[in-house]
């Protein structure tokens, strides 16, 4: 099939974009790229002139019109494009008589843009239950829960030099960016061997202890996939800071993965992941990762994990086989068109 492919593609490292295309491709489906934050202007500028944020999204949604009917997809795949009006979405099905669907990865930042523009798709996916769970409370009645997956290509065990491992082996890595639920489950444990690399920790106070542990700024996948492999133990604090945003959504009912959670898995590194519904929905607790409720349980965790090596590593190669069994992209994609074609 013809797939046009609305996405965004980060210019610093590959993302879930680039994991969803690389996941067509692989299935022979013929895709066309289409950037939805195509701005002209910066956003700086936009957001202190309100024209100039309205002729750019009418200049990118034109755009989009225009190459739909240049390339005519059997199918339109937006992965979230909060820049795409409905009407534009609207006009591309009446006059191409395309299937249209919307794999929202980013809820809730978003949430009200995507909810509004969720009936005006033929399909509206979700990567979490929380935000599934929500829009039908609103009346959405086309949504499904797609989360997200690894791509084995990438995400998979790093083979590590001298050098690598003198650079990136610890107890316990995190990578990500500072958020305060974040510093408080690592402060827990800076009597381990952590290694902590991601944006904003420069943030932290002088007499921080973690400033001790700061390894590095925001990496890419090529650098991730070592420190994962490095580690012991891979800590996945998905935390709750979109409640700061978003008053609407419950911290003690927040139940979305993150993309990470399959990530660490395709790499083969063992998972320390904060409880999250939708986690245990996927996979086992000590089967296939570990999770904790809190800064103490984790502490517990990390101690009995790093005096238990081979129920550590088991743990971790069986993660990896379960997720190399049912949570690849390329599974996302037949589950997402089997939706798809079997109520088209």
């Amino acid at each position: 099939m013809k797939i046009l492919s609305v996405t965004y593609h980060n210019p610093y490292y590959l993302t879930f974009a680039e994991y969803v295309d690389h996941a067509l491709s692989q299935l022979g489906h013929t895709i066309r790229s289409f950037d939805y934050r195509q701005w002209l202007f910066p956003g700086r500028v936009r957001d202190h002139v309100p024209a100039l944020q309205d002729f750019d999204l009418k200049r990118i949604n034109n755009k989009l019109i225009k190459s739909a009917n240049t390339f005519k997809p059997d199918i339109l795949l937006v992965t979230g494009g909060h820049t795409i009006a409905p009407e534009t979405i609207t006009r591309i099905k009446k006059e191409l008589r395309c299937i249209t669907v919307n794999w929202i990865a980013d809820f809730p930042l978003k949430f009200d843009e995507y909810a509004h523009a969720g009936p005006y798709y033929d399909f509206s996916f979700w990567s979490g239950t929380d935000g599934l769970k929500r829009y039908e409370s609103l009346g959405g009645d086309n949504g499904h829960w797609l989360p997200f997956a690894c791509d084995p290509y990438y995400h998979k065990p790093a083979a590590l030099s001298d050098a690598d491992k003198k650079e990136y082996e610890c107890d316990i890595c995190f990578v990500g960016s500072n958020y305060s639920e974040r510093v408080e489950v690592l402060e827990k444990l800076c009597g381990f061997n952590i290694g902590i690399w991601g944006q904003g920790w420069e943030r932290l106070p002088a007499k921080s202890p973690l400033v001790p542990h700061l390894r590095g700024k925001a990496v890419g996948p090529e650098i991730w996939t070592k420190i994962f492999s490095a580690a012991k133990i891979v800590l996945n604090i998905t935390g709750h800071r979109c409640n700061i945003m978003v008053p609407f959504v419950d911290k003690k009912d927040f139940r979305m993965t993150n993309t990470r959670v399959f990530e660490i898995l395709g790499c083969g590194a063992f998972q320390l992941v904060d409880v999250k519904a939708d986690v245990l929905a996927l996979f086992k607790r000590g089967e296939h990762l570990d999770c904790y409720k809190d800064a103490e349980e984790a502490m517990e965790q990390v101690d009995f994990y790093l005096r238990n090596p081979e129920k550590r590593n088991a743990i971790a190669e069986e993660g990896r086989k379960e997720a190399l069994k049912k949570h690849t992209y390329k599974h996302r994609i037949e589950e997402m068109l089997s939706v798809v074609l079997r109520k088209a």
